[in-house]
Order: structure tokens, then sequence, then C-alpha cells
């Protein structure tokens, strides 16, 4: 039986082992608009795979995060990568927060949202962070609505075929 970090309304939020990280290419594939956004081009076909490999190096064991979003039926409508106390303890970085075409702009990513924050304090989580790419003004709507503050602006990074400039987002956890 799959575990659950924590659930919504809508979805259940599982978490994936780095062995498994496969299981949501499928959603990868499906959102090649946010691929085309943030690397110019579409989700390459190992993508899920590379997860792992793409975290900060000296992290910890399971201070990577991969959260399958399960709807209803077991489909799979979204995902969530993070890292647990990065780059400090009680800071938790969200590398990406990603639901599927047909799941969007119906509060689902709020909802997620909220429900990751009381799994992030109910483990001693106090900050979260996350950065967007300059291009992702729909993300960047998104993260400013639900309580993100602007840091400051790096980069620009490669990314892809892209160099992106980057905006670093804080929200403090009351």
């Amino acid at each position: 039986m799959a575990r659950t970090a924590f659930q919504t309304a809508d979805f259940t939020a599982e978490p994936v082992d780095d062995s498994e990280t496969h299981v949501v290419q499928p959603l990868l594939d499906r959102c090649e608009d946010y691929h085309q956004i943030a690397y110019g081009r579409p989700a390459l076909p190992d993508q899920a795979r590379n997860i792992p490999s793409e975290r900060p190096p000296g992290l910890a064991p399971g201070q990577g995060q991969l959260l399958a979003l399960r709807d209803a039926h077991g489909g799979l409508a979204g995902m969530l990568e993070a890292l647990r106390d990065f780059p400090a303890p009680g800071e938790w970085y969200i590398g990406l927060l990603l639901l599927a075409p047909e799941a969007r702009g119906q509060g689902r990513g709020e909802a997620v949202l909220s429900a990751y924050e009381g799994h992030v304090r109910a483990n001693g989580g106090r900050l979260l962070r996350v950065a967007v790419v300059e291009d992702n003004t729909v993300g960047r709507r998104f993260w400013t609505r639900v309580g993100f503050q602007p840091e400051q602006w790096v980069g620009p990074i490669e990314q892809g075929l892209k160099h992106n400039r980057v905006l670093k987002m804080t929200k403090a956890l009351g």
C-alpha cells in the first residue's frame, strides 16, 4: 500500500523513491508548455530519471523528496519535488510543483501548496523557498498570490536550450 505524505480534496501526495522516478515521466511529457518555458524544448525521454542526479551535491538521504499527486482514481495529476532542510535547517526548497494541464486553473495548485505547507511545518520546516524562471509569468503570479515574497534575481542560468534569469522567492511559515 502506498504511503501518503498529505492530502487535498482532489489529490493524495505519495512519496516516490529515487529508484522509481520514472513514474512521473508521463506527466513531464504532457506538460510541454512548462518545459518550453523553462528549457526551450519538450521534456527529455529520461527527464524523470535525472531528478535525483540534478539535486545539489552533499544532500543526506531523505533530503530530496519527490511526491506524485494522485487523483481519486489513482491517476497521475501532478508532482512536487522538494529539498528538506536546504539550504539550511528548517528551510525547504520547492524545486517543482507541476500539475497536469487539465488540473490547472481550478485552485488545486493552491490546495496542494497549503497541504504541503502543513506537512513542512509538521516536519520542522519554518520557511519555504522557490525559484521561478523569468519567462514563467503565470508561475510568478501563482507564487506571489500564495504569499511568496521576492528575494532576488539571479542568473542567467543555463537550463536546457535557454539561459534564464530566475527569481528566488521565500515564504515564512507561521
